[in-house]
């Protein structure tokens, strides 16, 4: 249960990590397609962990603002 936990704590410590880098490239006005494709596989291969509602329904919103900012960049 422990080793469970521990997982769950690095895995929203990354994709918290994502988050950071994408908020602070939409600051300065340039945000790396390739960081929004990883992170959108981050999200990808958290969903099989989670059992949550409300983390399948924050992984959800993640994953459409990843979407919207990779059409915004035309892809």
């Amino acid at each position: 249960a422990l080793d469970r936990k521990a997982k769950a704590r690095r895995r929203a410590s990354d994709l918290i990590s994502g988050l950071d880098q994408i908020r602070d490239g939409l600051l300065m006005g340039h945000i790396s397609p390739d960081r929004l494709d990883a992170l959108a596989a981050m999200v990808q291969s958290h969903r099989d962990d989670a059992d949550d509602p409300r983390l399948t329904e924050l992984l959800d919103e993640i994953e459409l603002r990843v979407r919207v900012e990779l059409a915004k960049l035309g892809r």
